[in-house]
């Protein structure tokens, strides 16, 4: 636990050095749904460009009482058609197949593949506030259509 507690320091550290070449600071999204890993975050990283953000995405896809919770991960960027809309690009877990192996024990297996969506931030871009979105996912030869709702902080 000790060692986790230093690298999330670390990572954290890291994270907000970025904004001494960039004209953005980083900022986190909460929220539920695919591009945010199911329920869980966002982590905007600063970049020098106008209209884009990039993020990486981890959260709880799935939860049993039998196998306990499986996680999503993944990566995006948003371009910022103006202050309060985006479109955005997603790559990471979209699905996940459960099945019994031969000794009757649930197996899991994720689905990785890409989303494209759409984003309104109610306070616009720059600002905290409550977030929806909707996307649209494709993964192996599947598709379907999901919504999201977060608040950046």
């Amino acid at each position: 636990m000790k060692k986790l507690l230093t690298v999330l320091a670390l990572s954290s550290a890291s994270l907000f050095s970025f904004n001494s070449f960039a004209s953005e600071r980083p900022f986190l999204e909460l929220g539920l749904g695919v591009e945010y890993g199911g329920l869980g975050t966002q982590i905007y990283l600063p970049l020098a460009l106008d209209n884009v953000d990039v993020y990486l995405a981890a959260g709880i896809f799935s939860y049993s009482s039998r196998t306990d919770e499986e996680y999503g991960f993944g990566a995006g960027f948003n371009y910022y058609l103006e202050k309060n809309h985006s479109v955005n690009l997603y790559y990471g877990v979209l699905n996940e197949e459960s099945y019994l192996n031969d000794q009757f024990e649930v197996q899991r297996e994720h689905d990785y593949g890409l989303s494209v969506g759409y984003k309104y931030y109610f306070s616009g871009r720059n600002k905290s506030g409550f977030t929806l979105g909707t996307t649209f996912n494709v993964y192996d030869g599947d598709t379907y259509p999901m919504f999201s709702v977060g608040y950046r902080y």
